[in-house]
């Protein structure tokens, strides 16, 4: 269907400057701006038709939620922890790695990325960052280029829309406290996030939902409506890559953490693609008191609704135990099968079994999850996250964590382009102390 579409709107432009050839373009005008109004109110009647959907097992609102929840131990810890510090700084640069890895290609069928690793003599799935890049010169979120994403073109950690969302949590959290409001996260990101522009800023500072939430804000737009209107990315990914900083400061507190989670992502997001969130926050928080990153997958699942769908797939992933990132990528298509591949659960799906597959092991974690394809850079990401802060900064081999030279380069407004990793970590430390006294 996607292919079919591509080609007949390709049709309909060449028309459209066809009839101005023919000395028709006036015509050819009214014709477009009618199938413009056309399709306006066509995506219209599809909004209308998913926003009405209801379903018991997957409630909206926070106390519908919990109440479908199964048992679970809501706060495993009193405080945070003695291992806190080290294991903060192992989900961070976890996240840092993973994300970078995959930016380089992100969304690339696994047969391309495959045909890539072996034109630069990279292995695959990868064992380090990328010796080479496509388009090297491209720029890469506004401040960048796909050359930093190599190992020898790397000197931070690339600019990248999802470590800048750990970001706006954290200032979020700063300067509202725990008990933000939605109100309050829209003034955040109005005020530090740049939409930026293909043609002429070099790359956008988000995509998909959180854009169109951008410029629905800008044009006079309230919640919910901003977060809603135009926005068919209602169960996709991107509400769970926001989750990181929420489980970072609620370490051992999933309840907690799950909370913040579902205040931020049901911004923009419904139904699936919040418990996606909710369950990331929760499993992260979790990873900061268990030895094992199954056992935080297990207790983030506490946080959802028992029989969503998302909660579904995840237990079903959890006895599957794939033995490389194509056995997996299989499992999950097979059983998936025309789900878009930027969804909450299917990516969410590729994490689980990057961890299974991984064993504990940092670099097999994060390269076999990033070679299963789609929404790479934030599996890699998250999958980063979840094993650093069980491991600590400690078990995450030099070579992940050196070409970083202890920054990251970033794109927010009001803010510096380099920021010092140590620095960032010790002000989430600060809110955990505060936080959880």
């Amino acid at each position: 269907m996607p292919a079919q579409v591509t080609e007949t709107l390709d049709d309909l432009f060449r028309y459209w400057r066809l009839a101005a050839e023919y000395g028709q373009g006036e015509q050819g005008e009214r014709l477009y701006q009618r199938f413009w109004e056309q399709l306006q109110g066509l995506i219209g009647e599809f909004q209308d038709l998913v926003l009405s959907c209801a379903d018991p097992e997957e409630p909206e609102d926070l106390e519908g939620i919990r109440a479908k929840r199964p048992e679970g131990p809501r706060r495993i810890s009193k405080g945070i922890l003695e291992d806190y510090g080290a294991r903060l700084r192992g989900a961070f640069y976890g996240r840092m790695a993973g994300c970078t890895l995959g930016a380089a290609l992100e969304f690339a069928p696994i047969e391309e990325a495959k045909a890539w690793a072996e034109r630069f003599g990279d292995s695959y799935p990868l064992k380090d960052y990328w010796s080479e890049v496509r388009e090297p010169w491209k720029k890469h979120y506004i401040v960048g280029k796909k050359q930093d994403l190599t190992k020898s073109g790397m000197d931070a950690v690339p600019p990248d829309d999802d470590t800048i969302y750990t970001l706006l949590g954290l200032l979020a959290m700063e300067e509202y406290g725990p008990s933000f409001s939605q109100e309050d996260l829209t003034k955040v990101w109005l005020r530090y996030l740049p939409l930026g522009d293909e043609e002429t800023a070099g790359g956008k500072g988000c995509y998909w939902g959180e854009r169109i939430m951008m410029k629905n804000l800008q044009r006079g737009m309230s919640l919910p409506e901003a977060g809603l209107a135009g926005n068919p990315n209602l169960q996709n990914i991107a509400a769970w890559t926001r989750a990181d900083s929420y489980g970072y400061v609620y370490a051992g507190w999933p309840e907690k953490a799950a909370e913040l989670a579902y205040r931020d992502a049901s911004m923009n997001h419904r139904r699936n693609g919040v418990y996606g969130s909710m369950f990331m926050a929760a499993t992260i928080a979790a990873a900061f008191v268990t030895e094992d990153p199954m056992e935080a997958v297990r207790i983030g699942l506490t946080e959802i609704p028992k029989d969503c769908l998302f909660a579904e797939g995840i237990r079903w992933a959890l006895e599957q135990h794939p033995s490389n990132y194509q056995e997996a990528y299989d499992l999950v298509w097979d059983r998936y099968a025309g789900m878009f591949n930027g969804s909450a659960l299917t990516n969410a799906l590729h994490v689980v079994m990057g961890l299974q597959i991984g064993q504990k092991d940092f670099t097999k974690t994060i390269g076999e999850t990033v070679a299963m394809s789609g929404d790479n850079d934030c599996t890699g990401a998250t999958a980063g996250s979840i094993l650093g802060a069980v491991i600590g900064i400690d078990s995450i081999p030099e070579h992940w964590v050196r070409p970083f030279q202890g920054r990251m380069h970033i794109y927010l407004k009001e803010q510096p382009e380099y920021l010092e990793i140590e620095d960032v970590c010790q002000r989430l430390e600060r809110l955990a102390r505060r936080f959880q006294a």
